[in-house]
């Protein structure tokens, strides 16, 4: 189990918004941060207090799941959950919600990197902020539902970088982020 690499679930980004399955924190930090990065035992390791029992819990609630052997190995396993929805919207929040990215990246540049690719290298950069600012980052990240929100997301981190790094970390983080 420790040795495996896990993405959350769709029940698990549901879990992320609802909060009515899993109530210790330890657990809730671990089920926001985890991703195919890593393996459990280092995730484990970095999120403080968390045990193998808190990886068991959010298995048995199906809130991640392990990801193919082979993919884990060469990169993060693409997204299981609002990837494979584009297109087909899951009711009117999220109309309501992809008509305004919509509406906002008009004109603007639009990514070259789908819904999973994107989604990792926010996850990613959110990960290399520090606890609060990261932490604040990766919940923006999971509330995005579909590429246009994401997107909208990503040119305002773009900014937000900017304004506190200058030009040059804006430039390389855009062009991770696959806007060139």
């Amino acid at each position: 189990m420790l040795e495996e690499r896990y993405e959350k679930s769709e029940a698990g980004r549901a879990e992320i918004k609802s909060r009515s399955l899993v109530q210790a924190r330890v657990a809730r930090n671990l089920l926001l941060v985890i991703d195919a990065t890593r393996t459990g035992e280092e995730w484990l390791g970095m999120v403080q207090g968390a045990t193998p029992a808190d990886l068991e819990l959010l298995l048995q609630h199906r809130l991640v799941m392990p990801t193919p052997a082979l993919a884990s190995l060469s990169r993060p396993a693409p997204l299981s959950g609002p990837a494979s929805t584009i297109g087909s919207p899951r009711g009117p929040a999220t109309q309501t919600g992809s008509r305004a990215a919509v509406s906002r990246l008009a004109g603007a540049p639009q990514s070259s990197l789908d819904f999973g690719q994107l989604y990792t290298a926010l996850s990613t950069f959110a990960k290399q902020q520090g606890l609060l600012k990261g932490y604040r980052l990766a919940l923006e990240v999971e509330q995005c539902q579909d590429l246009p929100q994401l997107q909208v997301l990503a040119l305002d981190v773009v900014d937000r970088v900017r304004a506190t790094k200058g030009d040059a970390a804006a430039h390389e983080l855009r062009a991770t982020l696959g806007f060139h």
